[in-house]
């Protein structure tokens, strides 16, 4: 008996001239099991895992395969049922076949590493689990990733279990794109009677140009970024495609076959001991494995028959175990992560030794195969309706959105309006205030804020969406400038803080001093854009840590001065970074205080803070103490850096360093008041306490600012 679906084919056919369909439907690729593609599948899934669980963070190039693969059998079976029927694709069916493949065993996966997530990491990291995990769910893991500035990266205790999802996402955005590609190339060729495959070349090889070209520019740009997004990602998928349009009409001689198939393996695994993929990827150096893929499928042409060589990279590929890694090969890669994650997480280790790894490897495959056996098998088999399973799979979708939003709006932190120790007893919180037995403080209170309130501790200005953006992108080396929200009607003196994040951090402090002393007080920001100076503003010769844009927006910031006209510029004047680093002066900073000086400024300098070595809201809410989840006072240089440059008469320099690291150690919690919101950054409620004591420094070092 035919199906439905099969009926419902042919009748589209039959809407369709029978020449016309004869000609659309000339030199598509043919419907058949490519057993050695199933293999390549296993055999890239291998790579991903095991370069995961024993790479030290390199990558294994088995994505870019699974991506290709994607494009190549998607292009296939969509231009077929296209051309078959004139243009028009049962969409319904489509998603409904997508939806029973992939959703189940990935809600199942999803649901349980949020579940035990929830239960291992501290609750500083739950709205970002129940983000992703709504992410991951709706195919946008690889965005999340993006807007939450979370680079791909080794795994590692802070990882997140979800980071996997990006590459899934990729794929599950290509398969809502690709049929409207198919449908486009078919009613092209239509009108110009030509057959559809020639048109779906055409298509892809602009596509592949658009995409390609696109990445080698966000790879100069931003590569975390370029590593994840779609657009970048696009050309493999279409790379897939076109191997599935023109490889199969390619027959090597039989001499090469042999040759070009394990050349084509060679390529696959060696592709992760080679390059650096994390770092060149999805750029031209990702050709490496997609060309051993190519070589392998070309290898194959013709089918496996009984007079293939038994030492063939066909046959090779085509045996029991890399047809059984093919087949868990979903599964693998869903549960193989967030094991890895955990094991580490609950093992409180940087990476994975070999018998953990080993364990995680075991553990995975069990996972992967019961989850084939279970849950891939049985819904692959279901006889329910399609358009039953399309409902289901909407629903499931709509409402686990809509309760994630709604669990997310509950965690997100609240971001204090005004000041954040606006209306906070002091004598409760004293902050600064405690340091050298200044005030005494009540062990028996709980520090402020808690620990999921503390990563929205931050300067108001940020909220006032006016600083420049840290990214590396056209536009960000444009300066901004945030201004004051009530300045004075005669102010006394025009101040502006400039530089990076942790000049900004002094925000809210010098905003208690600007309204007590009447200054106009403007924010000049470029996040992770230190004062530096270069011969040209190409970036060479910036601080490692900058760039081309930093550097850019650095040669930009004089003639912004010139036209504003501040009397005094405020900037952190040393960098540190965690333990391990050393306190120095950013490359070029001198020359650019000389420059800031030069336009008739006076500039004031604040001695850098050190970095702690984990995040601190994690670090308490994980039960961390306020000394150990501080930074190491040791990563501050033992003679003051900036004592050379304010022996120019208009340089001045203050050191807050007593206050933030007292007595030789930099706790976590002073006061009762918690000190950096995050990995880096002062808390803007320790910085308000910090005000008098900033005043007076400022005050002993340029009276002048006060009438």
């Amino acid at each position: 008996m035919r199906s439905a679906s099969t009926r419902s084919l042919r009748s589209r056919a039959a809407a369709a001239p029978a020449a016309e369909v004869q000609t659309l439907t000339r030199g598509l690729p043919e419907r058949r099991f490519r057993p050695e593609l199933h293999g390549v599948r296993g055999l890239a899934i291998l790579g991903v895992v095991l370069f995961h669980l024993f790479g030290a963070g390199r990558v294994s190039g088995g994505i870019d395969i699974f991506l290709a693969v994607s494009g190549f059998l998607f292009t296939g079976m969509l231009l077929r049922e296209s051309a078959a029927g004139g243009g028009p694709i049962d969409i319904g069916r489509y998603l409904a076949r997508i939806a029973r493949r992939l959703l189940p065993a990935a809600a199942l996966v999803i649901t349980v590493t949020l579940a035990i997530g929830l239960f291992l990491f501290p609750s500083t990291r739950h709205d970002q689990l129940w983000g992703e995990a709504r992410a991951s769910l709706l195919y946008f893991e690889n965005i999340e990733l993006i807007n939450s500035q979370l680079a791909y990266g080794a795994a590692g205790p802070d990882t997140s279990p979800f980071q996997h999802f990006w590459s899934l996402s990729v794929q599950g955005q290509f398969y809502l794109v690709w049929p409207l590609v198919a449908i486009a190339a078919v009613l092209l060729a239509r009108k110009i009677k030509k057959p559809a495959a020639h048109v779906m070349i055409a298509l892809v090889g602009l596509i592949i140009a658009a995409s390609f070209i696109f990445t080698l520019y966000m790879q100069t740009m931003d590569q975390d970024q370029a590593y994840l997004m779609t657009r970048t990602r696009f050309w493999e998928l279409a790379f897939g495609g076109l191997l599935a349009l023109v490889a199969s009409s390619i027959a090597l001689p039989p001499r090469f076959r042999f040759l070009a198939g394990w050349l084509g393996i060679g390529l696959i695994i060696t592709c992760g001991f080679v390059l650096d993929g994390a770092s060149l990827f999805p750029g031209p150096w990702a050709l490496w494995p997609l060309v051993g893929l190519t070589l392998v499928m070309l290898s194959a042409n013709g089918g496996i028959g009984p007079r293939e060589s038994k030492a063939s990279a066909a046959t090779f590929l085509s045996n029991r175990f890399f047809a059984w890694i093919g087949n868990i090969a979903y599964g693998l890669y869903l549960w193989h992560w967030p094991l890895l994650i955990f094991y580490l997480q609950v093992r409180d280790q940087d990476a994975i030794g070999v018998p953990g790894a080993a364990a995680v490897f075991t553990v995975s495959l069990l996972l992967a195969w019961a989850t084939y056996r279970w849950v891939e098998q049985p819904m692959s088999r279901t006889k329910i309706r399609e358009k039953t399973q399309l409902a289901s799979a909407a629903v499931l979708l709509g409402a686990a959105g809509v309760a994630s939003s709604l669990i997310l709006n509950q965690l997100a932190p609240v971001i204090p309006e005004g000041y954040a120790m606006s209306g906070v007893d002091r004598s409760d919180y004293p902050g600064a205030a405690a340091v050298g037995g200044g005030q005494p403080v009540d062990d028996s209170i709980d520090f402020f804020p808690e620990p999921t309130e503390l990563s929205a501790s931050l300067p108001m200005h940020m909220s006032w969406d006016c600083e420049q953006t840290y990214l590396s992108e056209p536009g960000s080396d444009e300066v901004t400038v945030c201004e004051d929200p009530d300045p004075p009607a005669d102010p006394v003196a025009t101040v502006m803080l400039t530089g990076g994040s942790h000049s900004g951090h002094w925000y809210n402090a010098l905003a208690l001093l600007a309204e007590e002393q009447d200054w106009e007080l403007i924010v000049v920001i470029k996040s992770g854009c230190r004062l530096q100076h270069t011969d040209e503003a190409d970036g060479d010769d910036a601080d490692e840590d900058d760039d081309i844009y930093c550097a850019r927006w650095n040669a930009n910031l004089p003639a912004f001065m010139a036209e504003r006209q501040p009397d005094v510029v405020i900037s952190t004047g040393t960098a540190l970074y965690d333990s391990g680093s050393e306190e120095h002066l950013t490359r070029g900073a001198e020359d650019r205080w000389s420059e800031i000086v030069q336009t008739g400024a006076e500039l004031l300098l604040i001695r850098g803070t050190a970095r702690p070595d984990e995040d601190v809201p994690d670090c308490l809410a994980s039960g961390g103490t306020a000394e150990s989840c501080g930074p190491k006072y040791s990563i501050y240089a033992e003679h003051d850096l900036l004592s050379q440059a304010t022996q120019d008469a208009s340089i001045y320099s203050i050191d807050m360093t007593e206050y933030v690291c007292p007595d030789g150690s930099c706790p976590a919690v002073i006061g009762n008041v918690a000190v950096y919101s995050d990995n880096s950054h002062l808390s803007a409620h320790y910085v308000e306490t910090l005000a008098p004591y900033l005043d007076e420094k400022i005050r002993d070092v340029m009276p002048q600012l006060y009438r």
